[in-house]
Formats: C-alpha cells, structure tokens, sequence
C-alpha cells in the first residue's frame, strides 16, 4: 500500500468502527424490557385498554327519553331533546329527567335563554339559542352546554378507547394506562381542564440505558361537553 493511501484507508475504518459502534448503540435500545424504576406518581386506578363500555350511542339515548306525546309544547319537545343530549355528553345511561326553561322560548333568531334537566339528580344547564325558521317548519334551536356533566365509569372508558386507538411503537406507545380515582358522577365547565388525569408510562432510551416516567394526560373536555385527552 503506497503512503499516500494509508490515511485514507485508516479514516475511513475509524468511520466505520464509529458507525458500528453507534449502531450497537442503537440495537440496545431495540428490545424494550418491562418498565422499572417509574419516575412520577403514578395514579391509582387501572385502565385495561379497549374495556369498559362502548360509547354511547344516539338511537340509546333516544330509547332511554322517548318522544314527546301528542299535544306537547316547544318547551317539551326541546326538554327531551336536551335531555338526550345531556346522556350523550356524559356518555353513560343514569337517570335523567327535565328541569325548566327560563322563561318562554325565544321568539326571534339571536336570542337566548336557558334551560336545566337532571342527570343522576345533578343539575345540568344549557344555553338554547333561536336560530332561525324555515316556513312550514318548527323553530330551530342551537343548544350549547354550560356544565359539564361526567362518571368515572365513562371516563375510564374513554381513555380505555383512547389508549386502544394508539399502536405507536416508540416513546409515545401505551403502556401500564392508569387514571386519578374519579367520583362517580361530577361536573366541569365545558372546554377547560376537569382537574383530574389519566396517564401512562413514557419511555427513553440512550446507548441501552432506559429511562421510564409516567406521562399525565389532563382529563379535558371540549366546547360540547365531551371528555377529551388531547
């Protein structure tokens, strides 16, 4: 071999001996063994992923509050409609009966008032909104939340789905899922933070030295009362 190639050849094996090196490394990192030493607080209640019930439905809901009967008002008909909805937000069949309205229903398109029923004897309240009529037609109403209403059973459930729809293969994948103990039937304003969390364990690994941490998910819901974890 001339003087002139020796350099050459012997940067080019430290580059390879480095890339093997690196990519031995990384090998170590391939085989993710069971979490141990969790960083974190780890929550006490177990989520099994894909358990629990299914989310409720639209046709269970209108089988749980029948229909208005012949000769009811306005007021009626919208009072089993906002109790159906009061079901699907909570997301889980417990009693449920009308409250009242505020006054008489409102007459012009942009106006508002509010209405109540109870879900499992808690209180639940509703913005309804006039939107406008089509000739021939009923009036149409917009109705927004203004509590949130939820259970434990339905939450754990949600995050049981949640968890299930994740098959991330890496630091983000779900494992050991697990939630704050929740009470049975609770309220939360619509679109902020419940103050509660679910959570599962995070993963990192670095020359084959792992590092696991529980990874808190807030327990949220959106604008409609409906639980959230993202």
């Amino acid at each position: 071999m001339s003087r002139a190639l020796a350099p050459t050849v012997a940067a080019a094996t430290a580059v390879v001996t480095l890339l093997s090196g690196c990519t031995e490394a990384s090998h170590r990192c391939d085989d993710r063994p069971e979490p141990s030493d969790v960083s974190g607080h780890r929550r006490p209640v177990a989520i099994r992923p894909g358990g629990g019930i299914p989310a409720l439905t639209t046709a269970a809901a209108a089988r749980a509050v029948p229909a208005a009967g012949p000769g009811a008002t306005g007021t009626d008909r919208l009072l089993v409609r906002l109790q159906r909805e009061t079901l699907l937000m909570a997301d889980d069949l417990r009693p449920v009966r009308p409250g009242r309205c505020t006054g008489t229903l409102p007459a012009r398109a942009g106006a508002t008032t509010r209405c109540t029923v109870f879900y499992a004897d808690v209180e639940v309240t509703w913005k309804v909104e006039r939107t406008g009529t089509q000739r021939g037609t009923r009036p149409r109403y917009a109705t927004t939340p203004l509590t949130g209403v939820h259970t434990a059973r339905a939450v754990y459930a949600a995050y049981a789905r949640h968890v299930a729809r994740s098959d991330a293969d890496g630091p983000l994948a779900p494992r050991d899922p697990r939630c704050d103990r929740l009470p049975d039937v609770f309220t939360a304003p619509p679109g902020e933070d419940t103050g509660y969390f679910c959570q599962d364990i995070l993963w990192s690994c670095r020359s084959g030295d792992f590092d696991f941490t529980w990874n808190d998910l807030p327990v949220r819901t959106d604008d409609h009362g409906k639980v959230t974890f993202e």
